[in-house]
């Protein structure tokens, strides 16, 4: 685990909430996604999801293997057969949180529907300032064969925003530490199934500076792009980790060319 992987989780993180600093700020999302415009706070529209969800189910055939993915093998968790569980915490702040939530929306998008998600960018004063991703702050997941729990601790400017419980708050302590990482405590945390754990983003913010929204969502339907590149092989093992187990897996996606490439490249043991 490399340190510029993740950020240190701030005194918010057990707090109640104190009210989100993006009240008032509108949506100004135009109908097509490919030239979206968009301001922090505001609601992603159904045609902008779907556009990523179209980018998602394409992206099942590229077999490029993924990098880094700051993944580690859980042993001895329960893990669930039917209904895989996914738990995923940050904060709004978190640059590295910014960038694992676009292969984790694809992700998502091959299992279900997602609602009442906002644009947002990361904190303008951190290290990568104004990373621009999605807020899963009263987000909604819908899906038959998996389910979402996600947290965001604090908003863009480190008011507290989501308590996260105690049945959670375990799971990060005992997961988010040594020796499934060397920086215990900080973000992002994704808990897949009781059987991996992604301590940190694979995916590096760098790869998103400068670009809006709606730049972003073309770059994933390219292959050639480097936001592409970059992104979906890792939206195929995170897929791979979660179809790892599932007692009647979609075909379509775990048994794609891409899913299937990607899960050689799991953590074993």
């Amino acid at each position: 685990m490399t340190q510029n992987a993740r950020l240190p989780i701030r005194t918010v993180f057990l707090r109640t909430l104190a009210g989100c600093s993006l009240a008032g700020l509108v949506a100004l999302v135009a109908a097509c996604p490919s030239h979206a415009r968009a301001a922090v706070g505001g609601a992603v529209p159904p045609v902008f999801l779907a556009r990523l969800a179209a980018d998602a189910r394409s992206g099942l055939n590229d077999t490029a293997p993924p990098g880094q993915l700051l993944m580690s093998r859980v042993v001895g968790a329960v893990s669930h057969a039917r209904h895989p569980r996914l738990i995923y915490v940050g904060a709004d702040y978190c640059p590295f949180c910014a960038a694992l939530r676009w292969p984790l929306t694809l992700t998502l998008l091959r299992f279900g529907k997602l609602e009442g998600m906002h644009f947002m960018r990361s904190s303008p004063t951190d290290v990568f300032a104004d990373t621009p991703t999605f807020s899963f702050y009263r987000a909604h997941f819908a899906s038959p064969i998996v389910t979402l729990r996600a947290y965001e601790t604090a908003t863009r400017f480190g008011a507290p925003l989501q308590r996260v419980p105690h049945a959670v708050n375990e799971l990060f302590n005992t997961y988010d530490a040594p020796p499934f990482t060397e920086d215990a405590g900080a973000i992002p945390f994704l808990y897949i199934n009781g059987r991996y754990v992604v301590s940190g983003s694979p995916v590096s913010p760098a790869v998103f500076d400068g670009k809006t929204w709606g730049a972003i969502a073309r770059a994933l339907g390219d292959p050639h792009s480097k936001i592409y590149r970059a992104v979906m092989p890792v939206a195929n093992a995170l897929t791979a980790a979660v179809c790892v187990g599932m007692s009647a897996p979609p075909r379509s996606v775990c048994e794609s060319p891409g899913v299937i490439l990607a899960g050689h490249a799991l953590p074993h043991g």
